[in-house]
């Protein structure tokens, strides 16, 4: 039997694999509902977008037993400051292309930090240019940075506002604009 006479095993990786950038020629439009807000993983290579129209200087407040990280309104900052923390706040995206919002902490009024903070805040300038990624070096009480080879492929960034960006991460009750807001009320044994 000569090779164009044989039939072709619909299993063979062959006959299943798709180039995944091929995905938009069909077009395909990935809609993005969902934007974790968090520093990245230790196994993910990330990129940071450099665009000042992509980064922001907010109060948040970090609810670690839901894992949750609220953006608060500037007008409720000066109530609630004792419970919150300044952060810059960075466009993400990972090499699988998941878009993230890294909450970069920022040194305190009297310039104060830590080598956690500050190691953060290199990986995430070493990020702009690069692929980064980010591991807790417990020892040392700082994150090693690795730098991916060069040659990836640059990242495709949404297309979309960054006020839509925190639309999406930050929309769905992560707000908090009011006092009666649920997580408030809860701190204080409402």
């Amino acid at each position: 039997m000569s090779d164009s006479t044989k039939q072709r095993d619909p299993f063979d990786p062959a006959s299943l694999r798709i180039d995944p950038a091929g995905a938009e020629e069909t077009g395909v439009r990935r809609v993005l509902a969902h934007i974790r807000v968090g520093r990245p993983g230790p196994q993910e290579f990330f990129r940071l977008h450099g665009g000042p129209e992509h980064r922001l200087i907010m109060a948040t407040l970090d609810l670690r037993e839901d894992r949750e990280i609220y953006a608060i309104s500037s007008s409720l900052v000066p109530e609630l400051a004792s419970e919150t923390k300044v952060v810059e706040m960075r466009l993400g995206i990972t090499r699988a292309g998941t878009v993230f919002m890294w909450p970069l902490t920022l040194p305190s009024a009297d310039g104060r930090s830590n080598a956690w903070n500050e190691t953060a805040r290199a990986a995430a300038e070493e990020a702009v240019p690069n692929w980064v990624r980010m591991k807790s070096n417990m020892r040392a009480g700082c994150y090693d940075i690795s730098v991916a080879p060069s040659g990836l492929a640059e990242p495709k960034w949404p297309d979309i506002s960054f006020k839509e960006l925190l639309r999406i991460a930050f929309g769905k009750g992560l707000l908090i604009d009011s006092f009666d807001h649920p997580v408030l009320k809860r701190l204080r044994g409402e």
